[in-house]
Parts: C-alpha cells; sequence; structure tokens
C-alpha cells in the first residue's frame, strides 16, 4: 500500500522521465531569476532562497508536467503553460523566505507573490518590444496588472486559473490590434 509520504516525496519517476540535467537546469534557471529578483530589490539581506523548497518547487512542477503530457498525449507543452505551472509552484511552496520582517513592512509580506507576478508579467511584455501606450490603454494595462496582482495575494488560484489570465491577455492584444485603424 502506497503511503502519502512515498507518493509525494518519491520523485525518481521523473529523473528517469526528464533527466537529472533537465531538471537541474530548470532549478539553475529558476535560481538565477530569484537571485535577480532580489538584487534587483536589494533584498538580499532580508530574504533568502531556501534550496530545498525551491528544488521541490521544481520537482512538482515536473511532475504536473509529466501528467499534462501523458493526459494530452503531447511530447512538449506551450510556454503559457510552462510559466502558468511554475508560477502555480512557486506560489503554493513559497521559496522565498524573508529573514527579519521590519515591523509595519508590508513589502515582504508577500515577496513571493511579487515575484511570480514580476515573472508573469515580463512574460507578458517580452513579446511587445518598445511599445508605446497612450494614456487609456496605459490605464487598462496597470490596471489589469493590478487586478493579477491582487489575485496572487488573495484569491484561490491553479495553473489552468493561471493560464486562462494569460490567455485572456493575449486575446485582449489580438483585440486591440484588429480594431486600429488602419494606416
Amino acid at each position: 500500500m502506497n503511503n502519502i509520504e512515498g507518493i509525494y516525496l518519491n520523485y525518481d519517476r521523473i529523473l528517469a522521465e526528464f533527466s537529472e540535467e533537465v531538471i537541474q537546469s530548470r532549478y539553475a534557471f529558476l535560481y538565477k531569476e530569484c537571485l535577480y529578483f532580489l538584487d534587483s530589490l536589494g533584498l538580499h539581506s532580508q530574504v533568502r532562497i531556501d534550496e530545498t523548497i525551491l528544488m521541490h518547487m521544481v520537482l512538482d512542477y515536473f511532475c504536473d508536467v509529466s501528467r499534462l503530457k501523458k493526459f494530452h498525449k503531447i511530447y512538449h507543452i506551450n510556454e503559457i503553460k510552462v510559466i502558468s505551472y511554475e508560477t502555480y509552484w512557486l506560489l503554493r511552496r513559497k521559496p522565498l523566505q524573508v529573514l527579519k520582517d521590519e515591523p509595519h513592512d508590508d513589502f515582504l509580506s508577500f515577496i513571493n507573490e511579487k515575484f511570480a507576478f514580476s515573472r508573469i508579467a515580463s512574460f507578458l511584455m517580452k513579446k511587445q518590444g518598445n511599445l508605446t501606450l497612450n494614456d487609456s490603454d496605459k490605464k487598462s494595462f496597470m490596471n489589469y496588472l493590478d487586478t493579477l496582482y491582487y489575485f496572487l495575494k488573495y484569491r484561490q488560484y491553479d495553473p489552468q486559473m493561471l493560464e486562462l489570465m494569460i490567455l485572456g491577455f493575449r486575446a485582449g492584444e489580438l483585440l486591440g490590434k484588429s480594431t486600429k485603424p488602419a494606416p
């Protein structure tokens, strides 16, 4: 009979399916992103990356990817699913750990959500290049980002919901392009 711990902590099947090199590569990529995020905010003295939690996050991500690939009978998942499932597990595991909590400092309270949010926002904007928005579009975009961040902080989420939010953003991009008058 399988016990819960054996089911959730036995990653041998995942290592065999994806290879240790692929898993280590994803771990290294996310670790560097965490470092860059903390560097950009000057938070190294206040926040640390828990390497064990980050590794469990990566392994949990690959467990979900494995199930997805088997269920849909596919070999690769798209980039939207990648960011959605990574974000989900980042928020579930919370690898960024606050070392010292300053009184009345709410900034650090949601550091994992801020990190996940920054990754999604970067993903959404990577295809935009040097986009210049008019005031109305800028306000709409900022409202979208505010809502996304609020959702990550206070609402229940799952990878499918995150995927839908990103797909909704992409649909809005297409709609915006199709409604602009031709030059």
